[in-house]
């Protein structure tokens, strides 16, 4: 804990943060999900720094600070108080505590006046509220759920999702089915569940001005993804993300070599399809249309069994033109029936030119 403590104050003495007219970042998306990733591609921007997992409970001073120390806490209804006046410290620049060390960060730097904020655990159901609270605009970040669960080592929050309010967004018949897969299912059901539950949620909600994004097509297509992030959060500098496509995230270390080198190479096809067919070899094709079932369960949509893209959510580009591209270099097929966009990103439920 002393240690923890000397390090908030060496950040607090190496960076002014001062919030300015432009909006923060709210980026929300599920372990192992590339977010650490894309959390890095807007910290490049300037004027930015990074609040990474400022809910997730299994940090000491997080616990201490927001006054919350189990997960079925974190989402009891009663706590909007509680995360706004903790939020806000950590907006504000009085609370650094889940800022990077100044030597372990990429762009750190010594004046600031906007954060991404890096959600992974906790506050699906508040993202709305804290975007309007604190000024800024949310970004969502969906990872086909296969390759996310094979890489989770822990579930902490699963039943705490279940049992407390947040249980409140789920009907009867999907609480029962969740379960029962916490019950009596395989290891790898139990984390696609963590990740229909999480996700579920975001998704029902979802409103107009977010903005979602698939990993897949980032490291397909990043030329077609950070033009769009630039126009819809007011980032000043896209060549600088384009340059960060081919940093693995300082997460990385928690992937193994292969996986690393393949992302090193994100936007040329061939690497990047290999980087997204890798986690077919680990599993057989009962288990994924056993696992994938669940996402019928919870009326997700944006994957299916068989298929490696997302069905929804593709920036800038004709449903065709994303078959036959990925087709072309061996990748997984892709219902061409699905998702007809004409030539436009898709902002939430609205369409952007």
């Amino acid at each position: 804990m002393k240690d923890l403590l000397v390090n908030g104050v060496l950040k607090r003495s190496l960076n002014r943060h001062r919030p300015g007219r432009d909006p923060n970042v709210f980026l929300f998306g599920t372990p192992r999900g590339g977010t650490t990733w894309l959390m890095e591609m807007i910290w490049s921007q300037p004027g930015f720094k990074s609040c990474n997992e400022p809910l997730d409970l299994r940090n000491p001073l997080v616990r201490k600070h927001l006054g919350i120390s189990e997960w079925r806490r974190l989402y009891d209804r009663t706590v909007d108080r509680q995360l706004e006046s903790y939020l806000g410290r950590l907006e504000r620049g009085e609370l650094y505590i889940v800022d990077p060390l100044p030597g372990r960060g990429r762009y750190h730097r010594f004046f600031s006046h906007r954060t991404v904020f890096k959600i992974i655990h906790g506050a699906e159901d508040r993202i709305e509220f804290l975007a309007n609270r604190f000024h800024g605009r949310a970004l969502l970040l969906v990872r086909h759920p296969i390759p996310v669960s094979l890489s989770r080592q822990t579930l902490p929050r699963l039943e705490a999702m279940v049992e407390g309010d947040y249980r409140r967004h789920f009907t009867a018949d999907e609480l029962v089915a969740a379960r029962r897969v916490i019950e009596r299912g395989l290891p790898l059901e139990k984390a696609v569940l963590d990740w229909c539950l999480q996700t579920a949620v975001p998704l029902r909600q979802l409103r107009r001005d977010w903005l979602v994004v698939s990993y897949e097509q980032l490291v397909l297509e990043p030329e077609a993804v950070i033009p769009v992030l630039a126009r819809e959060l007011g980032l000043p500098s896209p060549e600088r993300m384009m340059r960060h496509v081919a940093l693995a995230s300082q997460s990385s270390n928690q992937s193994d070599a292969e996986a690393r080198r393949l992302l090193g190479m994100a936007g040329r096809q061939e690497a990047s399809r290999r980087l997204l067919d890798r986690w077919r070899s680990k599993v057989s094709v009962d288990e994924e249309k056993r696992a994938m079932g669940l996402l019928e369960r919870f009326g997700i949509d944006v994957y299916t069994a068989g298929e490696n893209l997302p069905r929804r959510f593709w920036l800038g580009a004709r449903e065709d033109d994303r078959k036959v591209d990925y087709e072309s270099e061996g990748g997984a097929r892709l219902d061409p029936s699905l998702d007809p966009s004409l030539d436009h990103a898709v902002v939430g439920g609205r369409q952007v030119t």
